[in-house]
């Protein structure tokens, strides 16, 4: 791993002051979410766990991965990816290029970006708090998970 525990260090810092960041910088509608953190990733959600944001430090790449999985049954995964996908070009626009949509593991699916990080420092910590919260806000006025009486399998 090339990374030493003093540059990589101030990660937990990161995943200690992010609840606290993000309720700063989100709506209200936004503020009132259930946050976790264990190792290397945290996890944000309104209603369903396997429904959630997360923050997920990469480190064999040295990335911070910033994004919405889909963790549910394939039938659930499935119709929340078609409905970021019918809104992809208006994501991008929006949040820019980097961001993707893709199918994953266990027949998981996932909105996200990955930010190359040497140093995890506050003005890092402060910039990827910022870009979590808009990312949040830009997905949820799309999919509205926080305000949706059921997930689509629910139904």
């Amino acid at each position: 791993m090339p990374w030493t525990d003093r540059e990589w260090g101030d990660r937990h810092a990161f995943f200690k002051e992010l609840p606290t960041e993000l309720r700063e910088r989100l709506p209200d509608d936004l503020r009132r979410f259930i946050y976790k953190s264990h190792g290397s990733l945290a996890q944000v959600y309104f209603r369903d766990p396997k429904v959630h944001y997360e923050a997920w430090f990469h480190w064999r790449t040295g990335r911070l991965e910033l994004g919405l999985h889909f963790e549910r049954d394939e039938r659930t995964n499935d119709q929340l990816f078609a409905r970021y996908d019918r809104h992809i070009v208006e994501i991008k626009a929006d949040l820019g290029e980097s961001v993707e949509l893709e199918r994953w593991d266990r027949g998981w699916a996932r909105v996200y970006e990955s930010w190359p990080c040497n140093k995890v420092d506050r003005a890092f910590r402060e910039q990827m708090a910022s870009r979590f919260a808009r990312l949040i806000e830009v997905l949820e006025a799309i999919g509205g998970l926080y305000q949706s009486a059921t997930l689509p399998s629910d139904s």
